[in-house]
Formats: structure tokens, C-alpha cells, sequence
């Protein structure tokens, strides 16, 4: 008899201090998860749709030759936007609380959305400079009232809207740099894993 009223309390020892584990567990798994938040660490959760890969690469033509200047890619789900960069800084950073100059940057930054076959690409993109005009800056002498010589700011701010097909490179033309070579944002969306 004594052995069973020690069975018994045991289990009821058990149960009471396993309880505030067990509702604790059911809070969380009752929370709702965004799609706009989850990880698993490797790939982004999309609740539902497919998901593509995003891969966008600036290139700049020099005597016809294509010279990629920046890459990046992103996991895009079919329900919410994604954002992907790649951006270096040049130069010292700046003072502390003093914005980045856009001439420091070189690279590409963005976001797309998918609206079905529909994308939409909102983009940055910086390009390298020569550190100025030269010409302005053979003229001026310090002191004489010119305009100090600063480096040119080439950052392009590019939104396209296009229907896409899958593993199909589309270019945009972005503009000259100052070098006055061709420069352009090609973006291809291929099929991402399956989750």
C-alpha cells in the first residue's frame, strides 16, 4: 500500500511541476507565425506559392566587353517583397551620426515583389566614380572662389515592372558612368527550393 501512495504522489509531483512547461509550450506554438519573419536559417518560410530565386548583377560595357561591377540574390516568395544588396563602402566612414555620401557607395540595393507572372524591382545603384571632375579640378586653385572639387554622386534609383520568365535574364539600361560606358542591371528570377 505504501508503495502505491509513493507512485501516486510521484506522479502527481511530476504533473504539477511539468505543467507550467507544457502551457508554456502551447503559447507558443499558438502564436501566429508572419511570413514576413520566419527563418529556418537557410531559407525563408513563404505560407504558401512558389519560391524563386533572385539573382541581380550590375554590368558596365568597356569596348564591348561586360564587366560586372556588383552581385547579389535574394529568395523571393510568391507572397511577400524581398530585399537583397551588395554594397561596399569606399573611403573612410563617415563622422558618427553624419549620413553616407551616395559617391562612397558602389553596388546595388533593392526590393521585388511578385504580383503572380508580374515583377516589380525597385533598385539602387551606385556606381564606381573617378573621384571627381577632373576638369574642375585641373581648374581650380585653392583660395581663388571656385567651387571646391568633390566627387561625383552616381547613384541611379531604377523601378521596372515587367512580366518575367523563369531562368531568363532581362536588362535595364541604367545610364553612363562617368567614363561615359553603358551601364545596366540584369535580373533573372529561377526556381528556389521547395519548402
Amino acid at each position: 500500500m505504501k508503495h502505491r501512495l509513493l507512485v501516486v504522489a510521484s506522479c502527481l509531483l511530476l504533473a504539477v511541476l511539468a505543467l507550467p512547461l507544457v502551457s508554456a509550450g502551447a503559447q507558443a506554438a499558438s502564436s501566429p507565425r508572419s511570413p514576413y519573419s520566419a527563418s529556418d536559417g537557410e531559407s525563408t518560410l513563404c505560407v504558401s506559392g512558389p519560391v524563386y530565386i533572385i539573382d541581380v548583377h550590375v554590368v558596365v560595357t568597356i569596348n564591348g566587353v561586360d564587366r560586372t561591377i556588383s552581385s547579389a540574390s535574394s529568395e523571393v516568395c510568391s507572397v511577400n517583397p524581398a530585399n537583397f544588396s551588395d554594397v561596399v563602402v569606399q573611403g573612410p566612414p563617415p563622422q558618427a551620426g553624419a549620413p553616407l555620401e551616395v559617391s562612397k557607395k558602389v553596388g546595388v540595393e533593392g526590393t521585388i515583389r511578385l504580383n503572380g507572372r508580374t515583377a516589380v524591382l525597385e533598385t539602387n545603384v551606385y556606381l564606381p566614380t573617378k573621384g571627381g571632375n577632373s576638369a574642375q579640378c585641373a581648374n581650380g586653385q585653392p583660395g581663388d572662389g571656385s567651387v571646391p572639387c568633390k566627387s561625383t554622386s552616381l547613384g541611379v534609383n531604377l523601378a521596372k515592372t515587367w512580366i518575367f520568365s523563369r531562368n531568363t535574364w532581362r536588362d535595364f539600361y541604367v545610364g553612363p558612368d562617368d567614363n561615359g560606358d553603358p551601364v545596366k542591371v540584369l535580373v533573372r528570377l529561377s526556381d528556389g527550393p521547395v519548402n
